[in-house]
């Protein structure tokens, strides 16, 4: 094991979610007012996901960076598997992204929590190459932003 660090899986913060309830609030108004009944429908569907979303605890996991890989819980991301990593530190967001080797594969997104930033890039620096100059996934971001 070269490091190891826990994080929780998502940061969590419920300071925008009353914006987001007085929006959802107002739109569906507008929908009842507009005889909009599918748009109401949806806005309650958005409301439902936004509630379970906001309700759900984060996960705490267990990172370590080895030589066959990046342990994940008790799951293995092996090196073959991956292409590249990068880290993000944009205020709040402190992440570790790995990016996967096949094309269509989901981009892994690991929550640093209070883990040594350097001591991370050196050890993953003998097994991928950094690609220093991408910055937060755009799905990232947005979940960041509004906490989901």
């Amino acid at each position: 094991m070269l490091y190891e660090w826990e994080a929780s899986e998502f940061s969590q913060n419920t300071g925008w979610s009353i914006w987001i309830w007085l929006v959802l609030l107002a739109a569906a108004g507008w929908a009842v007012w507009a005889k909009q009944w599918i748009g109401l429908g949806t806005l309650v569907m958005v409301a439902v996901v936004v509630f379970l979303s906001k309700n759900m605890r984060p996960r705490t996991f267990h990172h370590q960076i080895t030589d066959a890989g990046v342990m994940v819980g008790d799951k293995l991301y092996s090196y073959d598997k991956l292409k590249a990593f990068w880290v993000v530190l944009d205020g709040e967001a402190r992440s570790l992204n790995l990016l996967p080797d096949r094309k269509w594969g989901l981009l892994l997104t690991l929550q640093l929590g209070d883990a040594n930033v350097d001591k991370v890039r050196e050890a993953l620096l003998k097994f991928l190459p950094e690609e220093g100059s991408r910055g937060e996934d755009t799905v990232d971001k947005v979940g960041r932003i509004f906490r989901l």
